[in-house]
């Protein structure tokens, strides 16, 4: 589909692209003829001297109209009036040709011999004196240039290069009712700018057709985002919430865009997925990059961002990925949590015997290890409600791997599985409870397919989340907050090192798996770390947690003098709100380590090689949970022999 003769080109695009006019689309039946009005867009011009300057708006062809009916203007005896709104534009002149006042045309018709070639009247437009000008001319004679993409074109009255250079940048106009005839399923390709766009399935307003390209490979149609222009009334809620400046691009094919009314001005598109959602997330992340911009400056952190100044493309794209990425609510306060000392219990509740709090529950391991004969042992009735709340769908797994040196995926995490699984086929009826397993980023995509070559053993693929352990920027070493400083591997890559398994609350919250569980009806979530004695889904610990009104639930074994590594917690979903709501409630510590980085010194990059610790990881342990948790809110279950 392409611009007519009588049509205007697109407003020009920094975009590496040869742009041309495409020809009439013929349109299927039995969509309607498109009413005489049209919309044009005008591509950018230098500065006429005659009529002083371009046009300042790149779409008035035809609607720019004189609000001063009695304008003085001195018009020849011969000089046909006609009104603005009669015209269209078919190209503007770019330059003057010669010293005998013939010009250079740019054609923005697909009937260039026609309009340039064909002696007859023709309107140039300008902005002169701060008003808009239209004045006819007569064109003489005109050919096609041959070594560039336009004409030379003589008009009457134009005969020097003096005169030429004075109409340079001027639109050439032609009468709106002498472009050429198309046939009934035909229409003018920029006669859809101004149409409201909607999906056809949802009835979501996308927004305005604003211009139609072709850059060779079919009609491309620039839509502007939630327009109000010619945007149909619909209600707030059934709008998608996109910013009104930004443009999707949308192919002009009949199985995208199937339905056009021309009556009403509507366009009703089937767009496939991910035309519209690539965009959302390309502006998500644009957003998030402005905000974090704003973030950095406020830390004194802006040395970060030297790098989106330099380097190929894919380097500052691969560094402003980066920043987005980092979740700066929670580095913020690790920043300011290790700069004051704070006492924490959940350490030495873990290392201590458990024997001070009330609610203590021991259980053999054996007892734990037999979860299926629930009859032989003296927490039965735990056990029991453990597996209703199972049935029920009322529990979660959260399984946090951390071990970045090995391959996660071992025979100890398919057992984990693969125990997992059967646990679930209780009384014949499999249950399939949330699943979120975290793993360091190096590892996820192993673990996704190790899940798909398994079937994903029978759990709900709906219910199922594999994150990326989060990370945070290594800083300096410093005991000063404002002297901490953001390190840099490179110019483009920022020094980052897993936030510790404390940080799973925030994972919870920012990939909005919170929201799931809340919404899913859950009760209670286990939060545990891989290790040999890891039961995941045990219905003796969810039981344990329930029968006791607990907001915490810590799985402990103990032999000597000895606590296992790893974590094992039960969780209220109400304790889980408040601690992934709150980033306050997680307790930092500051891990020296030694960096190589670089810096930039005197406006050069220079590396760093440190002889001993000169930075700090910040890292937050799962159970700083305990802090948040008053004594009589907590079971302790200690597994013994």
């Amino acid at each position: 589909m392409a611009s007519p003769a009588s049509t205007s080109a697109p407003v020009s695009l920094s975009l590496s692209l040869p742009l041309r006019p495409s020809p009439c689309r013929r349109l299927p039946a039995p969509f309607s003829r498109l009413p005489p009005r049209r919309f044009t867009l005008s591509p950018t011009r230098p500065a006429a001297a005659l009529l002083s300057s371009p046009s300042p708006s790149p779409s008035h062809a035809q609607h720019e109209h004189k609000d001063e009916e009695d304008e003085e203007e001195e018009y020849g005896e011969d000089e046909e009036l006609v009104e603005e709104d009669d015209l269209v534009e078919v190209g503007y002149v770019s330059g003057a040709h010669g010293v005998r006042g013939d010009v250079l045309v740019s054609p923005r018709t697909d009937f260039p011999e026609l309009r340039f070639a064909t002696p007859g009247k023709r309107w140039l437009r300008a902005r002169a004196a701060g008003k808009m000008q239209v004045r006819e001319f007569e064109l003489v004679r005109g050919k096609a240039h041959t070594g560039k993409k336009g004409w030379i074109v003589r008009f009457d009255g134009v005969d020097s290069l003096d005169e030429a250079r004075q109409i340079v940048g001027s639109a050439v106009l032609v009468k709106t009712e002498d472009r050429p005839e198309l046939e009934e399923d035909e229409i003018y390709s920029l006669d859809l700018v101004g149409m409201t766009v909607i999906v056809k399935d949802t009835g979501k307003l996308v927004g305005t057709v604003a211009q139609v390209f072709n850059f060779g490979g079919g009609d491309l149609l620039q839509v502007m985002v939630g327009s109000a222009e010619n945007a149909v009334q619909t209600d707030s809620e059934n709008q998608d919430s996109t910013p009104s400046r930004q443009h999707v691009w949308i192919p002009f094919a009949e199985d995208i865009v199937p339905d056009i009314d021309m009556e009403t001005r509507e366009m009703w598109i089937t767009p496939p997925k991910g035309l519209l959602e690539d965009w959302k997330e390309k502006k998500k992340l644009q957003r998030r990059i402005t905000a974090a911009k704003k973030v950095l400056h406020e830390m004194e952190q802006g040395h970060i961002l030297e790098g989106l100044l330099s380097g190929d493309k894919l380097e500052k794209a691969s560094l402003a990925e980066q920043i987005a990425s980092i979740d700066f609510q929670l580095f913020k306060h690790a920043m300011h949590s290790v700069s004051k000392q704070v006492d924490s219990m959940s350490k030495n509740v873990l290392a201590n015997s458990s024997s001070s709090r009330k609610n203590v529950m021991r259980i053999p391991r054996e007892t734990l290890m037999n979860h299926g004969e629930k009859e032989k042992n003296v927490f039965s009735s735990e056990f029991s409600k453990g597996c209703e709340i199972l049935q029920k769908s009322k529990a979660a797994i959260v399984l946090v791997t951390n071990d970045s040196d090995s391959d996660i995926v071992d025979a100890e995490f398919q057992r984990l599985l693969n125990s997992f699984s059967e646990l679930m086929k209780v009384e014949e009826n499999h249950i399939s409870p949330p699943f979120v397993i975290v793993s360091p980023g190096d590892h996820v995509d192993s673990v996704r397919n190790y899940l798909i070559e398994n079937d994903y053993f029978g759990f709900d693929t709906q219910k199922l989340w594999v994150l990326e352990e989060m990370k945070l920027p290594v800083v300096s070493l410093s005991s000063e907050l404002g002297s901490k400083k953001i390190l840099l591997k490179s110019p483009w890559e920022i020094l980052q090192r897993p936030a510790g398994s404390g940080a799973i609350f925030s994972s919870l919250s920012s990939n909005k798996i919170l929201e799931s569980f809340n919404a899913m009806g859950i009760e209670y979530v286990q939060i545990c770390s891989p290790s040999d004695e890891l039961v995941l889904g045990h219905p003796l610990l969810f039981g344990a947690a329930s029968s006791r009104s607990v907001d915490v639930g810590v799985k402990l074994r103990k032999t000597s003098d000895k606590t296992e590594d790893g974590f094992d917690l039960i969780l209220s979903i109400d304790h889980l709100n408040k601690m992934c709501r709150d980033v306050a409630k997680a307790r930092f510590s500051a891990h020296p380590e030694q960096h190589e980085h670089v810096e930039l010194v005197d406006g050069q990059w220079v590396t760093v090689q440190p002889e001993g610790p000169n930075s700090h990881r910040l890292s937050t342990n799962v159970t700083s949970v305990l802090d948040s948790c008053s004594p009589d809110k907590l079971c302790v279950m200690e597994i013994v022999e």
